[in-house]
């Protein structure tokens, strides 16, 4: 049953990152989007900062966590990771390659977004360059590949991979500014689904090694991804199986400290288990593995990431919570037509 349960992740499992990726350009975009959109200007700084006070206490604590009770050397992971340039410096902790990526897009995002987002037309440049993005990403593993890149390299560096929070940047814009037509987009449900089962497919064939599952499987993945997200948006049907997505829904609220943690958590468990290690399909590996990873990772919420958040929330609050603080012009307070904005989107936050 348990192997069973499993045979998804270990097929097409890999893939889930780039769902993931999707995911964060989608929401992440419509914050800085809708910040834009408000305001007329983006504040990158502050970005910044939020992302920082939301990803750095959970990353660090567990840096030195690690650095008590973990096997590898030093070297071999603190600096890279406390830096973000684990994708390219090599780790000793693999599973932490994607925060390099997702970090990098963003600081990028923070840096070049403020200089033009005041200027006309400027939703129209940021689809270009996010269009650009998605065919260089293309090309350099293209390259990368017939130029013997390492499979490892065109699965973990940025310049390869970046192309999957790129998309769902697009999407966002959509969602912002072309709100009509991302609706009718989501309408097309069975087009969502069958891309979605297609892509599935191609990624379970092909894998994530060789020339073409370095290339064009990447692409294929975060497209799949896409599909996905389109599918379950807002759709009526989603919150019928309940069964399935709240518990998804729960696990998604601790899911940062999960995949922090989740290696360690496990590892230390197995190690108190006689019998067992990090590798072994025993049942009770499995229960163990899997509970120590969701146990380590509620607590790394609770104990670490909330009290952090208190903090940025009261000293770098969010754009949305700003604005509805600022004093209305005088014209719009006679008037009565001052408007509160919209809430910003709090799971990107």
């Amino acid at each position: 049953m348990l192997d069973a349960l499993q045979t998804p992740g270990k097929v097409f499992g890999w893939a889930g990152v780039d769902l993931f990726f999707v995911l964060s350009g989608f929401l992440v975009g419509q914050l800085v989007l809708r910040e834009r959109a408000r305001t007329g200007s983006f504040d990158g700084r502050r970005f910044t900062a939020r992302r920082l006070l939301k990803l750095w206490p959970v990353l660090y604590v567990f840096l030195a966590v690690h650095a008590v009770v973990g096997d590898e050397p030093w070297g071999s992971y603190l600096w890279q990771n406390a830096l973000h340039v684990q994708n390219y410096a090599g780790t000793s902790l693999t599973h932490l390659w994607s925060l390099a990526v997702e970090e990098h897009f963003y600081l990028v995002l923070a840096l070049l977004f403020p200089f033009f987002a005041r200027r006309h037309g400027s939703v129209r440049v940021l689809v270009g360059i996010l269009l650009g993005v998605l065919v260089t990403a293309l090309a350099l593993r293209v390259v990368g590949a017939l130029n013997g890149a390492w499979d490892v390299a065109l699965q973990w560096r940025t310049h390869f991979r970046v192309d999957s929070l790129a998309a769902g940047v697009l999407l966002a814009v959509m969602r912002v500014h072309a709100a009509t037509a991302f609706e009718r987009l989501v309408r097309r449900r069975w087009l969502w689904a069958a891309v979605t089962v297609l892509g599935v497919w191609f990624l379970a064939v092909v894998g994530k090694d060789g020339m073409l599952a370095g290339t064009v499987g990447y692409t294929v993945a975060y497209v799949t991804g896409a599909a996905f997200l389109l599918l379950l948006h807002g759709g009526a049907w989603v919150p019928r199986v309940g069964w399935v997505s709240r518990p998804l829904a729960m696990l998604g609220r601790y899911s940062y400290g999960i995949y922090i943690w989740h290696v360690l958590a496990a590892q230390v468990v197995l190690d108190l288990l006689p019998g067992l290690d990090y590798e072994s399909h025993a049942p009770l590996a499995q229960v163990a593995k899997y509970g120590a990873a969701i146990g380590a990772g509620i607590a790394a919420t609770v104990l670490v990431e909330r009290p952090a958040l208190f903090l940025r929330d009261r000293f770098f609050p969010a754009a949305a919570r700003v604005e509805a603080h600022r004093p209305a012009p005088a014209a719009d307070r006679v008037r009565g037509l001052s408007r509160s904005p919209e809430p910003a989107l709090r799971a990107a936050a």
